[in-house]
């Protein structure tokens, strides 16, 4: 080989077969790439070789694509151009396919590039996607609760309770559980449920609670009861009628304090019958079997012929509180238990005597 010959060997390296076929010519801050064997474009999306690509080399190879020249993408991610252009060549020299073929002033997308673009979009998207919804979750604005009530919640603070947290957090998916106060209990511990509207008394350890509310209890009397035209009446001026009580069994805390105002106003009731629920008592009311004393929810029925009557005693009302998990840091747990607060605030019984 002449020395001539010599000399221009380097010289034709500038431009070289590409995986593909093509002459690619490099531009002058761009090393050179090694010559690249010919693979089958399935191998860009290996797992291996995904799990190998970062994806911050996938938002550099994208903003190329996208703005179709070095020097805008540098300055649309905020980086140098000649950082930029290595870390394309390094992916190249990685996944051992060329992704662009390079000239003087431009370059065009391969065939692979296009594939790999495509899927680093779709990768990158999902990245976004991923770290908002987890972002969201953070904050309580998505997720998942579970609530525990007692059937008497629905006719006071439970309906504000709901419109209020549908409003604020639109995306959080709300299931409500209608359980008695031992269940709820068990299924706070346990996990099942994320928060309890019920009535104390609570006597586990593993939970804390806040009171809500306090549901005024009024008289009952039949609509042709000598009482029945007054609006108020005392505890006392009940003394000698029958009573409708609330069963131990079915409504334990009520039933106890029922018993407590009266044995407080120097009687013990005579019980003509026990009933578990309100909509129960204020029917045997309306039907002439006793007087009752209950909480405002009753107002709630419209039962024919019951007279409901204020109570001058003004006996403490019946509490219903929010009940949690301790310790339970949840977001969500936070974001309900504050509007249920709110809700409590601007709650009022509703229809009233007196």
């Amino acid at each position: 080989m002449s020395e001539t010959s010599a000399r221009r060997t380097p010289q034709r390296s500038n431009s070289r077969r590409t995986a593909f076929g093509g002459s690619s010519d490099l531009q002058p801050d761009v090393a050179p790439i090694r010559t690249m064997r010919p693979i089958s474009l399935a191998v860009l999306f290996d797992t291996n070789i995904v799990s190998n690509m970062d994806l911050r080399t996938l938002r550099y190879f994208s903003a190329v694509v996208r703005e179709g020249h070095f020097g805008r993408a540098a300055a649309s991610l905020g980086i140098a151009q000649p950082p930029l252009s290595r870390q394309i060549q390094k992916l190249e020299r990685e996944l051992g396919v060329v992704l662009l073929n390079r000239s003087q002033k431009k370059f065009e997308v391969t065939q692979a590039g296009l594939l790999l673009y495509e899927r680093a979009r779709r990768l990158l998207d999902g990245a976004e996607q991923a770290e908002a919804d987890v972002r969201r979750l953070g904050t309580g604005e998505t997720g998942r609760l579970v609530i525990g009530f007692v059937r008497s919640t629905p006719f006071t603070i439970l309906p504000g309770i709901v419109v209020r947290f549908r409003a604020a957090y639109p995306d959080v998916e709300l299931e409500l559980r209608e359980m008695r106060n031992p269940d709820q209990v068990k299924c706070l511990e346990n996990g099942i449920i994320d928060v309890g509207l019920l009535r104390p008394p609570i006597s586990s350890r593993a939970l804390q609670m806040v009171t809500l509310i306090r549901e005024p209890f009024l008289a009952l009397v039949p609509a042709n009861h000598p009482l029945a035209d007054r609006s108020t009446t005392s505890i006392r001026q009940l003394m000698t009628e029958p009573f409708v009580m609330y069963s131990r069994a079915g409504s334990p805390l009520i039933h106890a304090r029922v018993m407590e105002m009266c044995r407080r106003s120097g009687f013990e009731p005579r019980i003509a019958q026990y009933a578990d629920q309100i909509h129960t008592v204020a029917s045997f009311v309306g039907a002439g079997l006793g007087v009752a004393l209950s909480p405002s929810t009753v107002t709630s029925f419209n039962m024919p012929g019951l007279r409901c009557l204020a109570i001058s005693d003004k006996p403490a009302g019946l509490p219903v509180v929010a009940v949690w998990r301790t310790g339970n840091a949840s977001v969500l747990v936070r974001n309900f238990t504050r509007i249920a607060r709110e809700a409590a605030s601007a709650w009022r019984p509703q229809d009233l005597p007196g």
